[in-house]
């Protein structure tokens, strides 16, 4: 009894003071080796997307006191090549304003007339959340590479007396001459376009609004101009996080129109929804400012509302995806987002590469070294396939547990089932993720594996399905499974990545 007693007294003490004398353990098994996560903490959307002086930087919505949501401040991270990450200091600390999401912009002309004229500099525009109150935008600079910021002293730069207002966004126009920010009503389901020549005085240009998905708030806009492939021709798209494909799930949606330096018009009817991607886990992706030779591409946050809160990683919480290269092709249906792995890892030479490989009832991949760390990307070419169904399976032999991917050429679907995947969190993680695919796309598909987290990209880059597991197993093996008679696969390509 006597230690009982001691026990219950420890026990009060710890509770008292805050403290828990059952310590999280680590579980860097479920860390992703080539996208980022921070050290420790939570973290949510990407912000400040840019490319700058040769490196990639990343600042991020990040809690520099715990692993959840709240204290909302700006991380900071930096890479050559977007796989190797530095993780800096905080970079915008949270005061009696939250840090929400915004863009940096890197002032050549020095036109703000901010900071030291003699260094270079860097705008960062960002959502002031005063709780329960209302959102405005406002401006910090940067002389030093964006390590330390300075707020203006003036600030806000934009307010409309709104609690909901927020997630600045900003391209340089040039047909217009003049930055072009865009920024969103949540409720309303609108994005409004600002137009200014220094950064800090800004004009209301015009609203989209009432278009597309409005099953939940809209967030994080992008306006882009993007190349149409195979021809000299560019279109501009209107991106926004907000409902995705599934009922009460966030996810993202694009419009493909024009923008003539005011407004923005979509060319489809307005009822007509396209999804970035039909995972559950990809949200919130902005693109990079001053990208290399006009190129456009962006990373998101790799997660979900949904379950967030319940993602079993310690000492972080929350992920980016890999970045992707967008780009629009045209389809039998119409212009449609095309996305590619960047960097291109598939443009290299693969560590193994089999071709007409015929499958039974089952295949089973015959080097599963190249599995053993979890980090590696597949490439399966299935255009020899008339009409039938194949199962991609990812598993431990020795337990129930799997991820499974599966492909129907005959009704142009592709599904994932992360059901019996490891540890399965609520709030429809186990639901099914499906997408169709064109038939005049390709019957490529590219599946990508980061320990935690399997990004697929098929039919040309047109269909992505970006979704996390939490495997419990320490290896796995990948088999295909054929449930319509002999099947000949063109084609498989296996890098493992570093």
């Amino acid at each position: 009894m006597k230690n009982v007693s001691n026990f219950c007294i420890f026990l009060g003490l710890s509770l008292l003071l805050g403290t828990s004398i059952f310590a999280q353990v680590p579980t860097e098994s479920w860390r992703p080796s080539i996208h980022f996560s921070p050290k420790k903490n939570w973290t949510n959307d990407p912000n400040g997307l840019l490319y700058y002086k040769g490196e990639y930087h990343l600042f991020f919505q990040y809690n520099p006191k715990g692993n959840e949501w709240g204290n909302m401040s700006w991380g900071h991270a930096k890479s050559k090549d977007l796989t190797h990450w530095t993780e800096l200091p905080v970079a915008i600390p949270h005061d009696s304003a939250y840090i929400f999401s915004g863009c940096v912009v890197w002032d050549k002309s020095h036109v703000s007339g901010l900071g030291d004229p003699k260094k270079d500099l860097l705008i960062a525009i960002y959502t002031a959340d005063f709780p329960n109150t209302r959102q405005e935008q406002h401006l910090a600079y940067s002389n030093d590479d964006g390590l330390t910021w300075t707020k203006y002293a003036l600030n806000p730069i934009l307010n409309i007396n709104m609690k909901d207002f927020r997630d600045p966004n900003i391209i340089w126009h040039a047909a217009s001459q003049q930055f072009v920010m865009s920024v969103v009503k949540p409720h309303e389901f609108a994005v409004q376009f600002y137009g200014s020549k220094d950064l800090i005085h800004w004009e209301i240009l015009s609203q989209f609004a009432q278009q597309g998905d409005s099953g939940m708030i809209w967030e994080c806009p992008a306006l882009v101009e993007l190349p149409i492939e195979g021809s000299k021709e560019s279109k501009w798209v209107l991106s926004v996080s907000s409902q995705g494909p599934y009922k009460g799930s966030v996810g993202m949606q694009y419009f493909v129109g024009n923008f003539d330096g005011k407004q923005f018009v979509n060319e489809n009817p307005k009822e007509q929804v396209l999804y970035v991607d039909h995972g559950k886990d990809f949200y919130a992706a902005i693109p990079f400012y001053n990208g290399m030779n006009s190129e456009v591409f962006w990373l998101g946050w790799a997660l979900n509302w949904a379950y967030a809160g319940e993602q079993p990683t310690f000492p972080w919480k929350g992920q980016m995806s890999t970045a992707r290269t967008l780009r629009l092709v045209q389809t039998q249906a119409g212009l449609r987002l095309k996305q590619v792995f960047k960097p291109n890892f598939a443009s290299i030479k693969p560590d193994l590469a089999l071709k007409n490989i015929q499958i039974g009832s089952q295949w089973k991949f015959p080097s599963p070294v190249l599995l053993k760390d979890q980090v590696y990307l597949v490439e399966l070419d299935f255009s020899d396939m008339n009409s039938g169904e194949l199962l991609i399976s990812i598993a431990d032999e020795g337990s129930p547990e799997k991820f499974n991917i599966g492909i129907s050429t005959k009704e142009h679907k592709i599904w994932v089932d992360r059901s019996q995947s490891g540890k399965i969190l609520g709030n429809g993680f186990a639901q099914i993720s499906e997408a169709t695919w064109l038939p005049d796309r390709s019957r490529k598909i590219q599946i990508l594996v980061d320990r935690s987290i399997i990004e697929i990209l098929a039919a040309d880059g047109t269909v992505a399905m970006s979704t996390l597991r939490f495997p419990e197993s320490k290896s796995e093996k990948l088999s295909i499974i054929s449930s319509s008679g002999p099947v000949n696969i063109r084609g498989i390509k296996v890098w493992k990545l570093k």
